[in-house]
């Protein structure tokens, strides 16, 4: 028997480094993924939900032969694809994650937090434009979609050393916070003084 259904319960954080003003500092981005709303076997969705408990158990390499034993039995699915990327990410293997987030974004490329994982595992790799229009696509996709502005200010800010736009994606996603981030508040107003510019969103560091 078939049923439409979507991979939406891949509830696993991903962590990521950046830094600004020389400092490292520590975030995470939310890793969640979903397929297309297709039709797949009732057995597809026992299997995901299967592998994606054995990543919430922090059991990696468990999961990550259990995506991978999906996406041979369902080739068509972008869900195993993507936490396959997830989970190479984890591990420190960009390439591989980088590769897995290609393919699951090639059969599903409206998927925003796809492109967003994308985007962390071009940085990673040094590939800063590639990372930049892979952010970019996530938010022309949706225009609320903070953590990529977000990271989009990283990027600018540590990797390529554009401050003003750096700027102006940290308060981006500043905007989109029911409450100011003080962290980020913080980088703004470090980031003006160096770049000569005036803050100019509520919330920032005093």
């Amino acid at each position: 028997m078939m049923r439409l259904l979507k991979f939406i319960n891949c509830a696993v954080l991903f962590s990521l480094l950046g830094a600004c003003a020389g400092q490292q500092v520590k975030s995470t981005v939310d890793a969640n993924v979903e397929s297309k709303i297709i039709e797949i076997p009732d057995q597809a969705a026992v299997d995901f939900k299967i592998a994606i408990g054995l990543m919430n158990q922090n059991k990696l390499s468990e999961a990550l032969t259990a995506f991978e034993k999906m996406t041979q039995a369902y080739p068509e699915l972008a869900g195993p694809y993507a936490n396959i990327g997830v989970i190479y990410g984890r591990n420190g293997d960009w390439e591989k994650a980088r590769d897995a987030l290609l393919i699951s974004s090639q059969k599903n490329d409206k998927n925003t937090k796809v492109l967003n994982q994308l985007g962390l595992a071009y940085r990673h790799l040094g590939e800063f434009k590639q990372s930049e229009a892979s952010y970019y696509k996530a938010i022309k996709l949706d225009a609320r979609m903070a953590q990529s502005y977000l990271n989009l200010g990283i990027l600018y800010d540590i990797y390529m050393g554009q401050f003003v736009k750096a700027s102006d994606y940290y308060q981006k996603y500043q905007s989109l916070q029911s409450e100011p981030d003080r962290q980020v508040a913080g980088w703004i107003v470090d980031i003006n003084r160096r770049a000569g510019i005036k803050s100019q969103i509520a919330g920032d560091a005093p």
